[in-house]
């Protein structure tokens, strides 16, 4: 068990936190420092939860034959350039309408209520910001902002399968974590 401020998280909730963490990592623009596969992979092999190991295995195993230059034309034509797969996971859900200025104003509110500064670079519905935000919240809070965005990031990983991306294995592995907190929360409730 670790102790951070008043919370005891237990092992199964670290390691869906630090799941969390890699996934945003991994979703991330692939930059030079981004490639230390091995590094990677010993990490993604920690995990004891197959839900989340599997997928994370299967997505390092695919990149990893892949030349930073091809890596970052996939990234930038999957992500950038097709409205199917945004990661900005409010226009899955409202698209460019008035509604989805208001949840990226609450979000914003949400992330800064609980000591999460984040800068102007990314929107704070940034999927890799939104993952790094709930690997450090709150569990409820974090669970809550995920659920919120399920039907987004299913929609988003059945694209990604559909075009047989790799970048799907990372979208299963957050669905799995999801999964993985609520199970935490239940048990917690049922104490």
């Amino acid at each position: 068990m670790e102790r951070t401020d008043n919370f005891i998280f237990s092992n199964n909730e670290i390691e869906v936190r630090n799941s969390f963490r890699m996934i945003s990592y991994l979703l991330q623009y692939p930059e030079k420092c981004w490639l230390q596969w091995r590094e990677l992979v010993d990490e993604a092999n920690q995990f004891t939860d197959s839900n989340i190991k599997e997928p994370l295995l299967s997505f390092l195993g695919e990149i990893g034959e892949i030349s930073l230059d091809d890596l970052t034309e996939q990234y930038v034509n999957l992500f950038d350039f097709n409205p199917k797969c945004p990661l900005n996971l409010t226009y899955l859900k409202a698209g460019e309408r008035r509604e989805r200025g208001q949840i990226l104003v609450e979000l914003k509110e949400l992330y800064r209520e609980n000591g999460f500064l984040m800068t102007d670079e990314e929107l704070p519905d940034f999927f890799p910001l939104v993952l790094e935000f709930v690997s450090a919240a709150p569990l409820k809070t974090g669970a809550n902002l995920l659920d919120s965005f399920r039907d987004s990031i299913q929609e988003l990983k059945d694209e990604l399968e559909q075009r047989k991306s790799p970048y799907g294995y990372l979208a299963s592995a957050c669905l799995s974590g999801m999964d993985a907190i609520e199970k935490i929360i239940l048990l917690r409730e049922g104490d």
